[in-house]
């Protein structure tokens, strides 16, 4: 089964009023498996807040996009980067004081239709601490 290790997190201001940029990367590291049977992963992202007994979900399903394992072999981890806006409010997950926010990358590979998950996979970053 695929694993998703080294998720890195970065929140900078956006040029549009109201709006920052998430950044990340990460590593896919794919099986002998979903090699040798050439799984094609559905990957989304979604952002977090840190709290001291139950972490808030700020946003689901943000970015997605696929990667193919066709012609690649389970040596080497296919390495992502990506961004996307969002609106800083999203981002504001204390009531005062600074927030903190985190990034979970989901990977599923899945059949021809669709329907049928192989595997899942997913990987949590660093804390990204801020007023936003």
């Amino acid at each position: 089964m695929a694993t998703v290790e080294n998720v890195k997190l970065g929140i900078t201001d956006s040029e549009k009023a109201g709006y920052s940029i998430i950044s990340y990367s990460y590593e896919l590291h794919p099986s002998e498996q979903d090699c040798a049977e050439q799984r094609e992963f559905s990957v989304t992202a979604g952002l977090w807040g840190e709290d001291l007994l139950d972490d808030d979900l700020l946003a689901m399903d943000m970015d997605g996009h696929r990667i193919s394992l066709a012609g690649r072999t389970p040596d080497r981890p296919v390495e992502v980067a990506r961004s996307f806006e969002v609106e800083t409010k999203v981002l504001d997950e204390d009531i005062c004081g600074d927030d903190e926010v985190f990034l979970i990358v989901e990977a599923r590979a899945t059949g021809d239709d669709e329907s049928t998950v192989h595997s899942r996979a997913s990987g949590k970053s660093n804390t990204v601490i801020g007023d936003f």
